[in-house]
Parts: C-alpha cells; structure tokens; sequence
C-alpha cells in the first residue's frame, strides 16, 4: 500500500508482549459515491464477508520493542479480488465490484 501505513507507540510497559493488527471495517452498513467533492450514501452495503486480521511479522513483540521501532505495514496490498492470496492483503468490495 502507498503510501505506507506507519504506527509509533508510546506508554506501552515494556516488558509486556503486544500483538500488532491490522484491520480495515466499515463505519456502517451504508454504500458510498464521491460525488460533488463529497461522499454520499449510495444505498445499503452488501453484508461483510469475513477476512483475515494481518498480524505484523515482528508480533509477539515487548512493548519496548514497539515503542521504539514502531510498526510499518508497508507490505499490505489493498483489493477488490477475494480470489487474492496474496500474505498480506486486505481484501475491501468495491461499489465497481460488488
């Protein structure tokens, strides 16, 4: 994905092990079309299929770990395609698709 999604931390304990996720949900069940410069509901969404949660590779990591490095999901690759096996995609319809 570009650009890449970046995450620092801080106020983590240190030495407790954390597990880094990323996920992608929709704020409610409405569909949506730019139009106007704008976003406007455009009808009810198709229900949500479920998906993987990408789990960063460095996870279990100590919080120190995480403060410090941060999380870089740069390899994610955002897609329409269920068929995709691609290790780190995360799979979103589109109105194009749906």
């Amino acid at each position: 994905m570009f650009p890449a999604f970046k995450v620092k931390f801080k106020g983590l304990d240190k030495a407790s092990k954390y597990l880094i996720a990323l996920d992608i949900i929709p704020v409610d069940s409405n569909r949506y079309k730019f139009h106007n410069s704008k976003w406007m509901i455009a009808g009810t969404g198709d229900p949500e299929m479920p998906k993987p949660i990408n789990v960063h590779p460095e996870s279990l990591a100590t919080g120190e770990h995480w403060m410090t490095k941060g999380a870089n999901f740069h390899k994610i690759k955002v897609t329409n395609n269920i068929t995709d096996r691609h290790g780190y995609a995360l799979h979103l319809a589109s109105a194009n698709n749906a």
